[in-house]
């Protein structure tokens, strides 16, 4: 397209800033920066145009330059669930800081009321976290929201305590990540307790599954985090006593859209989405199985594991996806197991087994070809991808239940003594800094931008490089 003298040309936005996981692993990440370096030029050559006045449509030449830089800024901020856009924890580019304490790089932090342990999330320029308060026997559960920038509360509302239920000493009923969307907020308890907001906190609806399904009396609360797939929020019910579903709720009313049967057994991994051989499956941990659903018709299509039947081993640890592999753990600290996913809703391929137990909370992280595993007692352990070969085991000390993430060539790992630990990625171990905010981290980071967003037990920190 050609106006005052200047080629524009004319780009589909969407295939810049809905990338899935399988393209980024086809094209590579050097491509990948090249669609953003061509779709920049696109922009300044939409605002070069703007400038001239005198054109009739220069005023919406101009509204959509302010689109597609909200869109761009939207991209390289968000992160939208438990474990990031893709829920494995990685996000190249971002130029995130290596080297903070309690007052250095902090860009700002905030005190929260009460406490908990799950993880931000941020979409656009707002940070969403949830906490516990307690005032005497009351307890209130918070939903907040803080402006990216500089940390200013926005807001916080309070949907009420359904059945309260028991939790772990560590931890309490904040547990579960959040997810956002474009046009919504998901927030859920460890009481099965979950709801919808607005952006502004406007509360849409509210579903507490104890009151549908019966008291579990839960011995550590629950603590899986709510998924959004298309219409429909994923939030599984699964726990010692039954019965245990597979659900999709209306991401609209909340009401239950479907659910599917599942055997009896506890779990607190959540479910994971998977693209691949042009399909999508539902990965759903648990009963030391994992099983796939087929995300249109949710159809059950295969089980691997050793599972078959009630009360097979709660599992905590999330699987994660990459290269066309699955590594998982079927309990709590199981081998770690790897196996390739095939096409046409057919079982997956085993590709290997560790030959020692993986972690019991933190997630495991898939990173240009190695996996990492943090073990709870503070080792980290890196693994070929391909093999399984253990390339390193190495004690970082302290023990350890947020998962760790990557960015740039670098594992960011934290522990409950509140140190993060950053380290070069790669096959030799090599501890480039070691990070102190002074009090315990459980939860996992956010990336935002080049910013890091890490929630202590009372405390919500921005870290990036000043300049």
């Amino acid at each position: 397209m050609i106006r005052g003298g200047i080629i524009i040309p004319m780009v589909d936005t969407s295939s810049f800033l809905s990338v899935t996981q399988e393209e980024r692993e086809r094209v590579g990440t050097a491509d990948m920066h090249s669609r953003w370096f061509h779709l920049s030029l696109c922009m300044t050559a939409i605002l070069v145009h703007g400038a001239f006045a005198d054109e009739p449509d220069a005023e919406r030449v101009l509204q959509d330059s302010k689109s597609l830089s909200s869109a761009i800024t939207s991209a390289a901020t968000d992160w939208p669930r438990w474990r990031g856009p893709r829920a494995d924890g990685v996000a190249d580019g971002m130029n995130l800081p290596i080297r903070w304490s309690q007052t250095q790089n902090i860009l700002w932090s905030v005190k929260l009321p009460g406490w908990g342990t799950s993880s931000p999330v941020v979409h656009g320029n707002r940070v969403y976290v949830t906490s516990e308060t307690e005032n005497g026997e009351k307890k209130s559960l918070l939903t907040l929201c803080f402006d990216r920038k500089d940390g200013k509360e926005l807001w916080r509302d309070d949907f009420g305590l359904g059945v309260d239920q028991r939790t772990h000493g560590k931890s309490n009923l904040a547990v579960n990540t959040p997810a956002v969307t474009d046009d919504a907020l998901y927030v859920a308890f460890g009481n099965a307790d979950i709801a919808r907001y607005s952006h502004d906190g406007k509360l849409i609806w509210v579903n507490r599954y104890i009151l549908t399904f019966g008291d579990p009396k839960m011995a550590w609360g629950y603590a899986l985090s709510p998924v959004v797939l298309g219409d429909t929020v994923l939030f599984p019910w699964d726990h010692h006593t039954g019965p245990c579903f597979l659900i999709g709720l209306n991401k609209q009313t909340g009401e239950i859209a479907w659910k599917k049967d599942r055997p009896i057994g506890t779990a607190h991994a959540t479910p994971l989405l998977v693209e691949h051989h042009g399909q999508t499956d539902i990965l759903v941990p648990g009963k030391n199985r994992l099983t796939a659903f087929d995300a249109k018709t949710h159809a059950e299509l295969w089980q691997y594991g050793e599972g078959k039947g009630p009360y097979n081993g709660e599992i905590i640890v999330s699987p994660v996806y990459g290269d066309g592999i699955v590594f998982l753990q079927l309990w709590r600290q199981s081998r770690i197991h790897a196996i390739r996913l095939t096409g046409n809703g057919k079982p997956p391929k085993p590709v290997w087994v560790s030959h020692k137990p993986g972690p019991v909370e933190p997630s495991l992280l898939y990173y240009r070809g190695l996996l990492y595993a943090l073990r709870d007692n503070g080792v980290l352990v890196c693994l070929d991808g391909k093999t399984g070969r253990e390339h390193y085991r190495q004690r970082l000390g302290g023990n350890c239940n947020s998962s760790p993430i990557a960015s740039d060539g670098r594992i960011y790992v934290s522990n409950n003594d509140g140190k993060t630990f950053v380290v070069r990625a790669g096959t030799k171990f090599d501890l480039l800094e070691t990070n102190d905010l002074g009090e315990r981290i459980t939860a996992s980071p956010a990336i935002s931008g080049s910013h890091l967003v890490y929630r202590t037990d009372s405390h919500l920190y921005c870290i990036g490089q000043k300049r």
